[in-house]
């Protein structure tokens, strides 16, 4: 049972119908040794951070099986459980002979796609069997798919590499909700327009219902490629392609890292240990600069290269003051990765036979991978970070830096080309092929007063922190949250029905039923914060002149009565275990076992007290666990000690689940549903019934108004006969009734 709830509870009303990642680069790979099988984790902040998320929801990860074990750990299904460890979620492999892989792979995807989408034409190298095998192992994929996925699953890709997986699931399988993440830049109509197979690319990708980008730009040449190359219907307002009878959504969702992780290490002692070796190592000067690449010609290395060289010309009092470190990772040692890398050391040895003494080089070139404390041991101790990429869909790097801060002291140096220079307030933007303005600015940033440093610094880490990786996973789980409640009920997008309420409303009198909390008032990081905001404030006093209006909330009635403070409405608290109908309190009758439900709090309060972000709200009659501020990673280990705690206690308690949060309510304890019908019975039987809600503690009330009136919910619900996109519709929705 508690995969299934971690499941469903993860993200709010999130996906309890399996979850299925699919990849180029699998979370673990088996190699063979002389010892036996051994396990590898790949490095990367989305592996990690998908690890993660399968850890806690459970699922399914397909992807290549690239290990020269990987078969050999795989059962007759091609399966293996992972992590090996704790297994908790499901890898199945997709084999490509070593024909397919390299022109799939190191040829189309990586000299066709990736030179173009980085706008380094003189790179794109084509060849038609690269493109023949890269169908091959889109399908390969799609086949792994359609064999894992039932209808109403929901499948999340990543990637150019798997561009034509779309379209074949949607043929297959139409009623699967597919998602696609774009990590890399996507270039304008000008330059897409030299990729040989554009249109079955785009066709490809046009299978999604959501594609996510890093930044806004890229949605919007995709949606301007789109509209050069296909016969399909573009809303640059809403960010939607419709073509062949499939909408797909557009949205950008830029990608980040682990902050904690790296903040934390950053904080360490063995960090500290190691930034006073490395530094005695190399005999390090006052200033150090710090650049870390995949060996990588969209990384700018040259361009970095050649601004370094000028700076040390121009400012010559840095000599022997400045070291620049440039950390780079082999990567695709095949060509022109081979060229770039020698063109790269040639370069640093020609700056340092200029420039070097003999005690001290202006660069020292570390050409291998660093395990994570040395590396954020460099990251800390430079008080220059420089990122010079030409093209780059995000480049975390820069955030790895920032989150390394641990002395606030550094300066970010970013190509304004790359993604992270659309969020990151506070870095020095610089040009990579401005090469004097981009030498002045690192003479800038090494003479900039402390505390401006440390001010930009303290802003970047703030935007990093509130934006981390989990944040991202977390906002495209709500889009998926949002298109898979559509695709999989019968409920409607209100407005796109507004004649038809409107010719029903007209007919007869309204009785208004409204949520607070998500409805009225937006989702806050805590209950105290939701505060009615005075433009609805002003709606509900206009509507209260035109019909009977009740708000039926989960907060006690007195909370609720004074939040909300309009004299003339009907208030339900407690979710309908207290009623205010305008003169007298009325309690339905139910029976209460105070001392259990004291027990059942203290247990939860001892078991979770090392979990941050969980606030226990003690109602008197009911009670809120609320965990919307608990950090994903550790959403697994409260959801498994909640779940552990609550069945005990399942004999006297209903528990229910909203918007990250737990209702503990006695069994026979009135609910919403059980509130709107007696206040509609009592004042308003011969009115139609209208509930706006945002959560499955809302479809109580949905259930009894089903076929009796008209009931709303925030983000889509079974149970409800309409859908509103978002809170911010509320406020359009009540001005619709007004009219």
């Amino acid at each position: 049972m508690s995969s299934k709830r971690l499941r469903t509870f993860i993200e709010d009303n999130f996906i309890d119908k399996g979850l299925f990642i699919v990849s180029n680069r699998e979370p673990y790979v088996h190699k063979k040794t002389v010892k036996g099988l051994k396990v590898d984790k790949p490095a990367g902040g989305l592996t990690s951070a998908m690890d993660a998320v399968l850890k806690a929801t459970g699922g399914t990860w397909i992807a290549w099986g690239s290990g020269s074990g990987d078969k050999e750990a795989s059962d007759e299904k091609d399966r293996v459980a992972v992590p090996p460890e704790n297994p908790s979620y499901t890898l199945r492999r997709v084999w490509l002979s070593k024909r397919v892989s390299d022109n799939y792979y190191h040829g189309y995807s990586n000299q066709v796609l990736w030179p173009l989408c980085h706008i380094a034409l003189d790179r794109v190298y084509f060849r038609r069997r690269f493109w023949e095998d890269y169908e091959k192992a889109n399908h390969l994929f799609a086949a792994a798919v359609i064999e894992e996925t039932e209808d109403d699953c929901v499948v999340w890709i990543h990637d150019y590499h798997l561009c034509l997986v779309p379209r074949i699931l949607r043929q297959k399988k139409p009623s699967l909700t597919i998602a696609h993440f774009w990590h890399i830049p996507w270039p304008d109509w000008s330059v897409f327009r030299v990729c040989p197979q554009s249109t079955q690319i785009l066709e490809g990708l046009l299978g999604n219902d959501i594609i996510g980008f890093q930044i806004p730009l890229f949605a919007k040449n995709f949606m301007d490629c789109v509209r050069e190359t296909l016969d399909a219907e573009i809303d640059y307002d809403e960010s939607t392609v419709t073509y062949r009878g499939q909408t797909t959504r557009l949205k950008a969702f830029p990608i980040s890292i682990d902050y904690d992780r790296f903040n934390s290490t950053g904080h360490s002692e063995k960090v500290t240990g190691l930034m006073k070796k490395l530094k005695a190592k190399s005999n390090l000067p006052q200033y150090t600069g710090v650049g870390v690449d995949r060996l990588e010609y969209t990384k700018g290395l040259i361009k970095r290269l050649q601004a370094l060289s000028l700076f040390f010309d121009k400012y010559e009092r840095y000599r022997k003051k400045f070291t620049f470190l440039q950390i780079t990772v082999p990567t695709r040692m095949k060509e022109p990765y081979i060229s770039y890398q020698r063109t790269v050391e040639k370069l640093i040895e020609k700056i340092n036979k200029k420039h070097a003494t003999d005690d001290w080089r202006p660069i020292i070139n570390i050409n291998k991978k660093l395990d994570h404390p040395e590396l954020v041991a460099y990251y800390r101790m430079a008080d220059i970070g420089l990122i010079s990429s030409i093209y780059d869909g995000m480049n975390l790097v820069a955030k790895e830096y920032i989150a390394s801060q641990a002395d606030e002291k550094g300066v970010l140096i970013l190509s304004e080309f790359a993604g992270a220079a659309d969020e990151l307030e506070g870095a020095i933007l610089v040009n990579p092929y401005d090469i004097e303005n981009f030498a002045d600015s690192i003479s800038m940033a090494l003479k900039m007063p402390e505390e401006e440093k440390r001010e930009r610094m303290r802003l970047l880490r703030r935007q990093v922190e509130e934006h981390d990786i989990y944040k991202w996973i977390l906002d495209i789980f709500h889009e998926l949250t949002i298109v898979s409640s559509v695709k999989h009920s019968q409920c409607k997008h209100l407005f796109d029905h507004g004649d038809l309420i409107r010719e029903r409303l007209s007919r007869h009198e309204i009785f208004l039923f409204l949520d607070y909390d998500g409805t009225l008032t937006p989702i806050v990081d805590s209950p105290e914060k939701a505060a009615l905001p005075d433009e609805i404030r002003t709606l509900l006093m206009e509507l209260r002149e035109r019909f009977p209006v009740a708000v039926i909330s989960g907060r006690t009635l007195a909370d609720v009565r004074e939040r909300v403070g309009i004299d003339g409405l009907i208030y339900a608290g407690n979710h309908g275990a207290e009623i205010w109908d305008g003169r007298e309190t009325f309690s339905p009758e139910f029976s209460m076992n105070a001392d259990r439900l004291d027990d059942f709090l203290d247990s939860l309060r001892k078991a979770l007290s090392h979990i941050q972000g969980v606030l226990i709200e003690d109602k008197g009659i009911t009670v809120s666990i609320h965990y919307r501020n608990v950090r994903i990673k550790l959403l697994g280990e409260f959801l498994n000690i909640f779940w552990s705690i609550a069945n005990g206690y399942k004999d006297s308690f209903r528990i229910t689940s909203g918007k990250k949060v737990f209702e503990i309510r006695p069994l026979n304890a009135w609910n919403k549903g059980d509130a709107v019908k007696w206040i509609w019975e009592r004042f308003g039987s011969g009115r139609l019934p209208v509930y706006i809600g945002d959560d499955t503690t809302d479809e109580d009330a949905f259930r009894v108004l089903k076929g009796r009136g008209i009931s709303v919910c925030i983000g889509c619900s079974p149970e409800a006969d309409y859908y509103l996109k978002s809170q911010k519709d509320v406020k359009e929705f009540l001005r619709f009734l007004l009219s």
